[in-house]
């Protein structure tokens, strides 16, 4: 649209504007990213910790509308009071009303509990748009022409510090640590050349400071103390018609908000247990209807999509039922290019999608945050399995990979297609880049210093994976210090005529050597035929002493058991025999990470398992891709649970015996 067009617009819908009653419009919302967008033509908003508020002023009236359009002008009579002192015809403001706690930052709670005591005068309104002024409709302006507008208007009244204008700041003022450390909720992004549109859409980006969102409650657990009103509160929301269970809450409440919130679930009708399997912690629930919405903080979410450590916040009465779904994070530059789009006018801003609901287009799917090409592509042959799946799993067990493989120089077994075909052994990161959160890491190899991939999250193994990789290698060092290992790796990699009784043997035999030098050890399948035994050492000596080491135990088991072991690589000597594998303990060298899968047919998957399930019973093949799922749900204890908690070393003695230098 041309300048001309585009003033004849305004003034068409400024005209249709005038004289007609003012009502309340569908909110602008923001698409939660996993980071601040760069760039000049963004600015960033700090984001408040309440209830998103529209207020209309028509002739003298004011009305303060909530998200969802219910009106609250009541709630927050002294806000409503102090705006009539705008001396203006009419208009519509866009802002969030907050309480402040003692430290100055916005606080849910402390709102709520204002609201509850019918309380107003204590709160406060930040605005941050102007959609309609004296019959003018802004919203076709761009978001600084409005702003300024808003800015202007704000500064002709006193409102005591109750009615506050939002400022904005420019690129490069990344503030979003400060506002954290303050327990600040985060950052709001716009871009400044935006229009105003009802709906969500890419042109507005929150980066929340700490893992938030709200749930239907579902249910709750009965206490068995005496007035406390109930236990913990069970938690859902709708992944697209059908209800998942997201764990329970049993913190964040007070003695009157308890019995508040118990007096509201009586009111619901209760209904039977609206999911087919639940784990056994949770323990009789009284289920009841869906219909309140609370707002949740937690750490994270579990691979049995639970949440981690949550507290709760406070109800949510602005909230729809039907619309609570699972939040996820849209990658930032995915995002910026999106709304370049919108602004430009190629796509138009679209309604809020699910929030469960995958991100779909003609051969593509976003999975956490990762857009997934070619999701229907078989990678697994023999069992069926696709690329999505693939992700998906990586995806569901990430909380328990992703500690055995961060922040160390990281290899890959990739897969361009399937696993019946090519594969490499990926090292490094293509010079076109392209990879989310994946970074370089230099590591000094035989006086030259090399580059080697490194993650540090969720969104980095996921981007791997959609590049094709498969089997996760770590170095056996962190990235800070390569040259130090931290845990040694004994692989038994038996003959194919090598009896299975004789690795379960060989296995036992290497936990009894550490214990008997003062370590522990830890067991998993390869996620092939033989086993791993892990040993987690203190950054103490270099590589060359851990080699020896391995080294000198290798060849004791060999030496003491010729025909059933060999410390020797070579395939024509270990016929029949077991390889104890010590090479893995070296600058460089590598071993399939804790829960990676494996490229081979069948999709094992490297497992950790419980000493005790060294029997001859175990099958190795038995945990897979299809099958880790199960496990993991009806697992109680985590059989490695102890396994970053150690602080064990090599006794120098032990060293010196063998006449081995930390060279």
């Amino acid at each position: 649209m041309d300048d001309q067009g585009y003033r004849a617009a305004r003034a068409k819908a400024a005209k249709a504007t005038k004289g007609a009653k003012l009502q309340f419009r569908e909110l602008e919302l923001a698409t939660l990213a996993d980071a601040v967008p760069p760039g000049p033509e963004w600015v960033h908003e700090v984001k408040f910790d309440g209830y998103r508020t529209l207020t209309v002023i028509d002739a003298g009236q004011v009305t303060m509308y909530s998200r969802s359009g219910l009106d609250w002008t009541a709630k927050y009579a002294d806000i409503a009071r102090r705006l009539k002192a705008l001396k203006i015809d009419n208009a519509i403001l866009d802002g969030e009303i907050v309480a402040l706690n003692e430290h100055g930052a916005s606080s849910f709670s402390r709102l709520k509990a204002e609201l509850m005591a019918g309380r107003s005068d204590e709160l406060q309104y930040y605005v941050f748009d102007l959609l309609i002024l004296n019959g003018e409709d802004l919203t076709g302006q761009t978001l600084l022409e409005r702003k300024a507008k808003l800015e202007t208007l704000l500064a002709s009244a006193d409102f005591e510090n109750h009615v506050i204008y939002s400022e904005h700041f420019a690129e490069n003022a990344n503030f979003l640590p400060h506002l954290c450390n303050l327990d600040m909720e985060g950052i709001i992004s716009k871009r400044a050349d935006s229009t105003y549109h009802g709906g969500r859409g890419k042109t507005w980006l929150k980066v929340k400071c700490h893992k938030r969102q709200e749930f239907l409650i579902v249910g709750f657990t009965e206490s068995t103390h005496a007035g406390r009103g109930f236990r913990s509160l069970l938690l859902g929301y709708y992944d697209g018609p059908t209800l998942k269970f997201a764990g329970k809450v049993g913190t964040g409440f007070n003695g009157d908000l308890l019995q508040d919130i118990r007096a509201k679930l009586d009111k619901l009708k209760v209904i039977s247990k609206p999911f087919s399997k639940l784990p056994p912690d949770v323990g009789r629930g009284i289920w009841v209807e869906p219909k309140l919405v609370c707002e949740v903080e937690f750490t994270e979410w579990t691979p049995e999509g639970r949440l981690r450590h949550p507290s709760f916040q406070g109800l949510r009465e602005d909230k729809s039922a039907k619309a609570i779904g699972r939040d996820t994070e849209m990658p930032v530059k995915a995002a910026v290019k999106a709304a370049a789009k919108e602004v430009r006018g190629e796509t138009p801003p679209g309604k809020q999608r699910h929030p469960s609901a995958p991100l779909k287009t003609p051969d593509r799917i976003d999975v956490g945050g990762i857009g997934i090409s070619h999701p229907d592509r078989i990678v697994f042959p023999d069992v069926g399995i696709t690329k999505l799946q693939l992700v998906q799993f990586y995806e569901s067990i990430a909380e328990r990979i992703l500690p055995h493989i961060v922040n160390r120089p990281l290899s890959l077994v990739r897969v361009p297609d399937n696993v019946d075909g090519q594969q490499f052994f990926q090292r490094h990161l293509p010079e076109r880049g392209g990879l989310h959160n994946v970074q370089v890491v230099n590591v000094p190899v035989k006086e030259r210093t090399e580059d080697y991939m490194q993650i540090s999250d969720k969104l980095g193994l996921l981007s791997l994976v959609q590049w094709g990789g498969i089997e996760f290698h770590p170095w056996g060092s962190h990235s800070d210090a390569p040259t130090l290992p931290d845990r040694m790796i004994f692989d038994l990699d038996p003959d194919p005529e090598a009896p299975w009784d004789n690795v379960i043997d060989g296995a036992a035999e290497i936990r009894e050597r550490m214990r008997e030098l003062g370590l522990t050890s830890f067991l998993k399948t390869t996620g092939g035929k033989g086993l791993h035994v892990v040993v987690p050492i203190e950054r103490k000596y270099g590589w060359p002493a851990i080699k020896g080491f391995t080294r000198a135990i290798a060849e004791s088991m060999a030496q003491d058991s010729p025909t059933r072991y060999i410390a020797n690589m070579s395939k024509a000597k270990r016929k029949g025999r077991i390889f104890i594998d010590y090479l893995r303990n070296d600058l460089t060298s590598t071993a399939a990470s804790a829960f990676s899968v494996r490229a081979r047919p069948g999709a094992g998957v490297s497992t950790p398992l419980f000493w005790r399930e060294l029997t001859p019973s175990l099958r190795p093949g038995d945990y897979t891709l299809l099958t880790l799922g199960k496990r993991l749900k009806s697992q109680r204890t985590d059989p490695w649970a102890d396994y970053f908690d150690l602080e064990q070393s090599l006794r120098p003695e032990i060293l010196n015996a063998l006449n081995i230098k930390d060279i």
